[in-house]
């Protein structure tokens, strides 16, 4: 069966032997040493035999009586496979070569459509895609995800609510939701500008109504700032307050720093491998490397092959190997006094408008407690404290 395979491999020829006594041709082959293969007798003066390539020349130049005559008749094995082949090898190379341009330009991008979007949101919104490497002729292997592409997009555009990202062949879809501004609200019911909390006044500008009180003044919550109720006792008008008092209030922020952290980082080292392959099974052709990392996290894209307007059930796969290690911050009493205060602005910033301003901070409590460190601490913050209330009948 093995010598069988490699005479298939090396290429064998079919002869055949015809006329008086064909036998004596088998007996010249035997003394030259010439194995014969597969002898058949095909009739009372017919025989045939097959015999290697490397034998042909030899078995031609044996002397032949003119009783009888050697014809070849067959050629079997792989290079005459491959001969009959390159008789067409153009062709198929045309074939091959057309498919793979089809198939390349089907996994590229050639369209990009932005809707929903004003003329200067989709202006800048076509330089971040160009920048991200979303453009006209680029190849859809290279692209970041798209839950990549739409949290790029809609964190670097403060003005957009939503954005919605479809790849649909070659083309790339984005429908855009922009952020409506509220028009200013029209106050059509009188009403009086009241203190949210208590507060003493810094500064008053008043657009419409009467102030009650002015800067310096302590005022408690609920208090009317600024009245609806203009004009004298006999002929009094009312109308809608308009105006922005500013005052100082007090506020506390309970902080708890422990003074020592474990947490996971990235050192920066990686590895990258590729399979190619259906959902379910996958073949690696990249990055046949040991894994030496002993702490890791992965990363896994998948990226399904298209031709023309089909998804074919192909997958390539890109696994990225991050090398991590756990590190433990530890800081001093000191330091996470220091860290505490830090957090607690930041913390009290969230809370507060952006017009918002911190005057003063001073720590009221400092304990250590099962290895933390916790804070209160009193701010004095500078704000907008209105707010504005309906007038009823009877006020």
């Amino acid at each position: 069966m093995k010598n069988q395979w490699v005479s298939n491999l090396t290429g064998m020829v079919q002869v055949k032997v015809m006329g008086l006594g064909p036998e004596r041709f088998l007996n010249e082959c035997m003394r030259k040493g010439i194995p014969l293969k597969n002898v058949k007798k095909s009739g009372t003066n017919s025989i045939t035999f097959t015999i290697e390539l490397k034998d042909y020349k030899r078995i031609k130049n044996i002397p032949r009586k003119k009783e009888y005559k050697v014809y070849f008749i067959g050629r079997i094995g792989l290079p005459f496979e491959i001969r009959r082949a390159w008789k067409y090898f153009g062709f198929v190379l045309g074939i091959v070569g057309f498919l793979a341009v089809l198939f390349l330009l089907s996994n590229m991008v050639w369209r990009i459509d932005v809707k929903g979007a004003s003329p200067e949101i989709e202006y800048k919104l076509r330089k971040e895609l160009n920048e991200l490497g979303v453009k006209t002729g680029a190849s859809q292997f290279t692209l970041p995800t798209l839950q990549s592409i739409q949290k790029k997009l809609q964190d670097d555009n403060p003005l957009i609510t939503w954005i919605g990202v479809q790849l649909n062949g070659t083309t790339f879809h984005f429908e855009v939701v922009e952020k409506h501004l509220p028009k200013p609200e029209q106050a059509l019911r009188p009403r009086h500008i009241i203190a949210k909390e208590e507060a003493v006044i810094s500064s008053m500008f008043v657009e419409k109504g009467k102030p009650l009180v002015t800067a310096n003044d302590y005022v408690h919550k609920g208090q009317v700032l600024v009245s609806g109720i203009i004009g004298t006792e006999d002929h009094p008008q009312i109308v809608s307050a308009v105006g922005k008092v500013i005052g100082e209030v007090w506020r506390e922020e309970l902080v708890s720093i422990p003074l020592n952290t474990s947490f996971t980082v990235l050192t920066g080292e990686k590895k990258n491998r590729y399979y190619i392959g259906t959902s379910q099974h996958k073949i690696k052709f990249w990055g046949f490397d040991k894994n030496k990392f002993t702490s890791f996290e992965k990363e896994r894209n998948a990226y399904q092959f298209k031709f023309l307007k089909w998804k074919l059930p192909l997958f390539f796969t890109k696994e990225s190997i991050f090398e991590s290690e756990e590190i433990v911050r530890t800081y001093s009493k000191e330091e996470a006094v220091e860290v505490g205060k830090q957090t607690g602005r930041s913390d009290l910033m969230k809370k507060l408008s952006d017009d918002a301003k911190i005057l003063q901070e001073k720590v009221l409590h400092e304990s250590l407690d099962n290895g933390k460190v916790n804070l209160r601490i009193y701010y004095k913050v500078l704000e907008d404290i209105t707010k504005t209330k309906t007038i009823v009948q009877g006020d």
